[in-house]
């Protein structure tokens, strides 16, 4: 019994219930266990302790509501690949088809409805049929080793249960804006590391010298290349300026002010051209709509940035060069090889008409040699497996000289389904801002993939599926809102409307 005069109140309870004590104790026991009579590294003590701690997680609780706001960080630092047998996943490919899994059994369990897709996926399906076509005639007719032909064939569409999965889980606002402020703080993080990257580099790059450019080498994250870098921001800037437009929250905004803030001189910093340019329609076209009463703001945020550039014109060289001395660039290396590269392209596909070379062709240069005069690939058939796989500086071309005419079909149909997808989800949704925002980091990255392939790797064809997965949810889901009105009560969490159709 307390004193007269004590005041103390007393302490809160433990939030730490018995369930969390048995678990933090067989960690503890796992990791003692495996440094005493193991001699393992500290990185393989560290992930064989983090996968115990994932499974006995995963069992309380297994829901993919949980888990899915997880996948844009892991997505984004899932980029090392790891060698199985005829397979090079990529940690974030593992990952993925881990989630697909957990998503099936949990609708399996009769937690709700698989597909929860509109009418626009018919097109998108579509067009992974004319996909899965072209790599039955690499194999079947133009003989390319079959699992080459399979894994480069799949590159394209290798994240699309994500748009399946998205629209099926994130059935009201909460669970979207979960989700997209997770890409907020993926960004962020990236960007960080990105714009630290350039802060701590003292010389210049070795390669980028080679090529004729004097400046502080390229930055590229976690990405390992400053274009994929580039096209992984071109998709995530719209969204996070959408964030930034539509968030209640003084906190939310200013983490994603600072994304948002981040993320643009990190596109400035890989010194990508087409990464700017790309940056810049995303970014305007969802400014243009958000003030489209008011054009005069999206206007002179246009051209504050032009003049910031033309201040720093020494430091962002190569961008700014595009602009300056246009008749320059004709003979820079980097599209001086494209030009070879393109103008042999075009002779593969008149002569390879309509079947393309096959799907894990096996790539070699015109004259055995490196140098930009010799730059016209060749394709030839492949016997064994090949590691790693051109993607031609090009989707388009990719898909023209290796698909072939059910390659082009393919991204025909890929991109008329995404078309009618935000058709779909301008009309229904009352989020436009988002919808708005989403196709427009689709369309800038879309652009860029003109003179670059950037769709083959996973941490950008991950967050192009997601994308799209938000898409598809706006169109699906008229109620979807991120800003509840006042006296608005969201819907409990185990609501029967959260299993609807």
């Amino acid at each position: 019994m307390n004193p007269a005069g004590d005041i103390r109140e007393p302490a809160p309870p433990c939030r730490l219930d018995a369930r969390g004590v048995v678990l933090l104790l067989l960690l503890t026991g796992v990791y003692l266990a495996v440094m005493f009579y193991f001699p393992f590294p500290p990185v393989v003590r560290y992930l064989l302790l983090g996968g115990v701690g994932f499974f006995a997680l995963f069992f309380v609780r297994p829901e993919p509501r949980f888990w899915l706001p997880l996948m844009p960080l892991v997505f984004m630092l899932g980029g090392t690949a790891i060698s199985i047998g005829e397979f090079n996943p990529s940690l974030a490919t593992l990952v993925m088809f881990g989630f697909s899994v957990i998503f099936l059994l949990d609708r399996l369990a009769g937690n709700g409805p698989v597909l929860v897709l509109p009418r626009s996926f018919h097109l998108v399906t579509l067009g992974l049929v004319f996909q899965i076509g072209s790599v039955f005639v690499s194999i079947h007719r133009l003989g390319q080793y079959p699992w080459n032909a399979v894994r480069e064939g799949a590159g394209l569409y290798l994240f699309l249960p994500m748009a399946i999965i998205i629209p099926a889980v994130c059935r009201n606002g909460r669970c979207l804006k979960r989700l997209l402020r997770s890409m907020v703080l993926a960004l962020l993080v990236a960007s960080l590391i990105g714009v630290i990257q350039y802060l701590t580099k003292t010389g210049f790059s070795r390669e980028d010298a080679g090529l004729g450019y004097i400046y502080k080498g390229r930055i590229a994250s976690v990405f390992g290349n400053g274009n994929i870098f580039a096209g992984y921001l071109e998709l995530t800037l719209p969204i996070t300026l959408s964030m930034l437009l539509c968030e209640k929250s003084f906190l939310w905004r200013l983490i994603s002010s600072a994304a948002l803030l981040l993320g643009i001189l990190s596109v400035l910093y890989t010194f990508s051209r087409a990464g700017l340019l790309c940056m810049a329609m995303g970014l305007g076209l969802t400014m243009l709509y958000v003030f489209r009463t008011k054009p005069w703001i999206p206007i002179l945020v246009c051209a504050a940035a032009i003049l910031l550039l033309f201040m720093y014109a020494d430091t962002f060289e190569r961008q700014m060069s595009f602009f300056q001395d246009p008749h320059k660039q004709i003979t820079q290396p980097t599209i001086l090889h494209r030009y070879v590269s393109y103008r042999g392209f075009i002779n593969q596909i008149e002569k390879s008409y309509p079947a393309g070379v096959g799907w894990g062709a096996r790539e070699y240069f015109w004259g055995g040699s490196r140098l930009y005069s010799f730059w016209e690939v060749r394709h030839t058939v492949s016997h064994r497996t090949i590691r790693d796989f051109g993607g031609l500086n090009s989707l388009f071309f990719n898909q023209a000289v290796k698909g072939g005419l059910l390659g082009i079909l393919s991204l025909l149909a890929l991109f008329a389904g995404l078309a009618s997808a935000f058709t779909e989800a301008f009309v229904v949704t009352r989020e436009r801002v988002l919808a708005v925002a989403v196709a427009a980091g689709i369309l800038s990255l879309s652009v860029h993939q003109v003179v670059d392939c950037l769709l083959k790797y996973p941490t950008v064809n991950s967050m192009f599926w997601m994308s799209v997965g938000i898409l598809f949810a706006l169109a699906k889901r008229k109620d979807i809102r991120l800003r509840e009105k006042p006296g608005i009560q969201l819907p409990p969490r185990e609501s029967p409307d959260l299993t609807t159709p």
